[in-house]
């Protein structure tokens, strides 16, 4: 009960006097197919009303409402349970960003005591894009979407460790690829229970990082995030991220109790760290679970 009143006066004080100004009604539909959808091969993490893709990289959830009692037929009734609605959409995608794992130790609300983050995340459930609207004639639904990226400059300050700015080297040609340069990275880590997060590490045998936030560009970090998660080992091999010569390794084990980190032999590490072609800066990296 105490939550549930935090998370409901959180989304009071975002909205004091405009609670459902700024919505981006999106209808075609093309874009109403992929509300609340994903294919067999992303990786998602979901509640009845919300879910978290981690391949895409995006944050959506559902809200529903209904006309106040007496307005139930009345024009008026369909536009308050439509306010309704995106209330109840707000309030959702709330409690579902909470719980969304940051790093190995945290979760966004340990970050929502930050003043900058939660300024952030104001307006980002503010501005959510809305990519469905319904009604049919009692229930008003609505469904909307925030990227990943948009979560990622939020936490920024507020993070413990931050990427800096970096010089991205150039990739080497498609199907020319120099000897002893990779285009990219591919973990395969699908018979361990991993949990995707935020930001995470890879380390090698002795513990030393060989890929994390330390490694990264930051603009390139905050564009498309440390990596893309996959459930298909052949896709993540062949997907433009990593480009068409990525180095494929086999994670030895995750970093318990959170196993959010992953740990890589010794011979995998050096050959990651070798690369000519240093695709861990520009975040070449995609990471495949069950």
């Amino acid at each position: 009960m105490v939550r549930k009143f935090l998370v409901l006066a959180f989304v009071a004080a975002l909205f004091p006097a405009a609670l459902w100004a700024q919505e981006t009604v999106k209808a075609q539909e093309t874009v109403k197919a992929q509300a609340l959808s994903s294919t067999d091969s992303n990786v998602v993490d979901e509640t009845e009303t919300a879910r978290i893709d981690w391949t895409e990289g995006y944050v959506e959830a559902r809200g529903q409402a209904v006309a106040p009692s007496g307005k139930q037929e009345t024009a008026q009734g369909k536009l308050l349970a439509r306010r309704g609605a995106v209330v109840d959409l707000q309030r959702n995608l709330l409690e579902f960003l909470q719980g969304v794992r940051v790093d190995a130790r945290t979760t966004m609300k340990d970050f929502m005591t930050h003043d900058t983050v939660r300024t952030e995340v104001q307006g980002m459930i503010k501005n959510i894009e809305i990519l469905e609207a319904s009604w049919d004639g009692e229930v008003y639904t609505v469904v909307g979407r925030v990227k990943l990226e948009k979560v990622r400059r939020a936490l920024l300050p507020a993070l413990p460790e931050k990427p800096s700015e970096k010089a991205v080297p150039s990739a080497p040609v498609p199907g020319r690829k120099p000897s002893g340069s990779y285009t990219g990275l591919v973990v395969d880590a699908r018979h361990l229970p991993l949990i995707p997060a935020m930001t995470f590490r890879i380390v090698d045998e002795s513990g030393r990082e060989v890929y994390g936030l330390a490694s990264v560009d930051r603009e390139r970090f905050l564009s498309s995030g440390l990596c893309d998660y996959h459930n298909s080992l052949d896709y993540a091999k062949g997907a433009p991220r990593v480009s068409d010569a990525p180095v494929a390794v086999k994670a030895l084990r995750v970093v318990g109790p959170e196993n959010v980190d992953l740990v890589v032999s010794n011979g995998d590490a050096a050959r990651i760290r070798g690369s000519a072609y240093d695709f861990r800066v520009p975040c070449r990296v995609s990471v495949v679970k069950r």
